[in-house]
């Protein structure tokens, strides 16, 4: 019976250990890496600790609002399989990258993980989506509203509802020619007709200003965005002008295709940063923040 038992601890220590060594990630540039959703280390699972998310290696801070939807409160640094990361807008190959600084004048690429881990990556809609650029046209564009993307299962690329459901103020639709206000969304502030960063943060979303790597149309020269906040003792110094990416398609138009996006304006009328949803072309390298499917 003990010669049993011990060949049967043997056995459950070599299974132990094996497990534990296909579990490690190994990405070529020192960057986590996984497969978007279905493939990853955990797609889509929770720990134990209902408030945060575990994807691709990360383990993300996630926060349910009183409307009852559930979001990543730290933005998205996850890098697909076969991807990497660029510090240079201007690579035709590059889909994502990284976050930066600026002075106004000059930008300067923020490689170090700690930078990474408190703003994220940029990623165009391609990234984002997880598909190639000719699966995109202005034909099937609307089709990827609501989409999964590279969110964990059970998880998607918001949605113009969704974040307007947060700011309460938009500018034109696809269906809309008008601006649109909404006073009872979530962060909806009264003095700004819109969200505002300081009532994003209160209610726990934790807005990061991460700027955006912008791109106004195909043959645009595209460039990391150089606004900076001059009207808050909070902010100052940090990226002006930051974008969320939605999954929901606003028009295609002369060398341009556009999507949806949360964004940011920092003036001396919104010294905390205005917050509403605009578009911008798809080019574009933006913040992701995954919500969760509703159940």
């Amino acid at each position: 019976m003990k010669k049993i038992y011990s060949i049967m601890m043997v056995a459950a220590i070599a299974f132990a250990f094996t497990s534990c060594e296909e579990g490690t990630l190994d990405g070529s540039d020192d960057t986590e890496q996984g497969g978007g959703g279905e493939g990853t280390d955990n797609p889509g699972g929770e720990t134990q600790d209902p408030n945060t998310l575990t994807y691709g290696g990360v383990t993300y801070k996630t926060v349910t609002l009183s409307n009852g939807q559930t979001w990543m409160a730290e933005p998205l640094r996850y890098v697909p399989d076969g991807m990497t990361v660029s510090s240079d807008p201007a690579d035709d190959n590059a889909h994502i990258w990284y976050p930066y600084s600026t002075d106004g004048e000059t930008t300067t690429p923020l490689t170090d993980d700690e930078s990474v881990a408190e703003n994220g990556y940029l990623y165009d809609i391609y990234a984002a989506l997880g598909i190639e650029e000719s699966e995109l046209t202005a034909e099937n564009a609307a089709s990827y509203e609501g989409a999964q993307g590279i969110c964990p299962d059970g998880w998607h690329i918001p949605t113009w509802q969704d974040f307007f459901d947060l700011c309460g103020n938009s500018n034109r639709t696809a269906t809309v020619p008008d601006s649109q206000t909404n006073e009872d969304a979530l962060f909806y502030d009264e003095s700004y007709n819109g969200g505002s960063v300081d009532s994003f943060n209160q209610g726990g979303w934790n807005f990061v200003l991460s700027g955006a790597m912008m791109k106004s149309s195909y043959t645009a020269n595209p460039v990391y965005q150089k606004t900076v906040v001059k009207t808050s003792e909070k902010y100052n110094g940090k990226p002006g002008l930051t974008y969320y990416t939605s999954s929901t398609f606003y028009q295609a138009g002369n060398n341009n295709l556009q999507f949806h996006c949360l964004g940011t304006t920092f003036t001396t009328s919104y010294p905390e940063g205005r917050v509403n949803v605009m578009f911008t072309h798809c080019e574009s390298g933006l913040q992701i923040r995954c919500v969760k499917d509703a159940e």
